[in-house]
């Protein structure tokens, strides 16, 4: 039972996390871009919202009745707003997260519109398959909050519907209660898929992260290592800079002072290699004491920021620690002719680094080589 009860404060806990957690749309976006997958996306999007509009108007207009001057009113509207938002998405650049709102708030209404006028079955049914479209992208490309107004709003049309349809004695009380009862856990099964989504997410990210450092490990630099080469994808030309640093005598430190002195130096190295390196540079510590820095720079750029981490980490004790630091560069090019395994060319030019901090290490440390 003290067991149970610890799980469920473990899940509260996240669960909190998650409802408190900041949207980050364009990251949303960016995921599928950085994949060459947005533009696909993102028609499809509009063409699965330019079909609802052909079926509002080639399906159900002509199912209503020539006097049911509101529902014409309503379908005709839903119809015409679905076709602006189908050409948006379909020949515009990815929506804004305003504009990404906005079709969301005109797709709710008007659906909801459609399931209330006249409480037909036909409509009942369009407008919850509607729903369940929305629930889908607000999966994606929202937050649990608007998650939660959506699958809300779909509760209170539902209960409107039903007293609607229980006032025209279209269906009888039991009935109305089976339909509920089926509804509830089609509408909130999104929210638990976004959680589920959410979980995987953070577990995958941590998997991607050196728990001491916070830098990257050697998956997650194989993970970013091709986000980094998109950066520059309108460009075929350059290089990218691989430089490897390795702590000298970091034995001695662990021997002296304790690992947990020694983890320190680790953590100050790390912190000191990300201060002094480049903002797009992918970081890393490959190995105990051992750590990359990946840019698409020049070699001479990448030299400089090869020496300044070299001399930041030496004249950052105590406890006094140097640096060997080896440099390779590559050309763009061999990364992206590749065949799209641009990882199996980077350990290539890892080991060339690796080669080259060797020998400085060789020469008695606190030095870089280039090769």
């Amino acid at each position: 039972m003290r067991g149970d009860l610890r799980s469920f404060r473990v899940f509260g806990r996240h669960l909190d996390d998650w409802w408190q957690e900041p949207v980050d749309y364009s990251a949303y976006v960016q995921y599928f871009a950085r994949r060459s997958l947005a533009g696909a996306i993102r028609v499809m999007i509009g063409a699965g919202i330019g079909l609802i509009s052909i079926i509002t108007a080639a399906g159900l207009l002509p199912a209503v009745e020539p006097a049911s001057t509101p529902q014409q009113v309503v379908l005709i509207t839903f119809a015409t707003v679905n076709t602006f938002w189908a050409v948006m998405w379909c020949v515009r650049p990815w929506p804004t997260r305003r504009q990404s709102r906005a079709f969301v708030i005109s797709s709710d209404i008007g659906i909801a519109a459609i399931g209330l006028t006249g409480s037909s079955w036909l409509m009942g049914l369009f407008a919850l398959n509607c729903f369940a479209l929305i629930s889908v992208y607000l999966m994606f490309f929202d937050g649990p909050k608007a998650l939660t107004l959506h699958t809300g709003l779909i509760l209170v049309t539902t209960v409107a519907f039903i007293a609607l349809a229980s006032r025209d004695e279209a269906l009888s009380g039991a009935l109305a209660g089976r339909i509920l009862g089926a509804v509830i856990p089609v509408i909130a099964t999104p929210l638990g898929i976004q959680f589920g989504i959410r979980m995987l997410r953070t577990d995958a990210n941590k998997s991607s992260i050196d728990a001491l450092t916070g830098l990257l490990n050697r998956r997650g630099l194989y993970l970013h290592f091709g986000d980094l080469l998109e950066s520059n994808a309108t460009s075929t030309e350059g290089t990218v800079t691989v430089i490897v640093v390795d702590l000298d005598r970091f034995k001695d430190v662990n021997d002296t002072h304790g690992h947990a002195v020694g983890d320190e130096v680790l953590v100050r190295s790390a912190r000191l290699i990300a201060a002094t390196s480049g903002s797009q540079a992918l970081i890393a510590r490959i190995g105990g004491e051992e750590f990359a820095i990946i840019d698409t720079t020049t070699p001479s750029r990448g030299a400089e920021t090869a020496e300044a981490v070299r001399r930041a980490i030496a004249a950052g004790g105590p406890p006094e620690i140097t640096a060997s630091v080896g440099i390779t560069s590559a050309n763009r090019t061999d990364f992206i002719a590749s065949n799209e395994r641009p990882q199996l060319v980077l350990d290539t030019v890892i080991a060339r680094a690796d080669h080259a901090m060797f020998r400085a290490k060789r020469n008695g440390g606190n030095a870089t080589h280039q090769l």
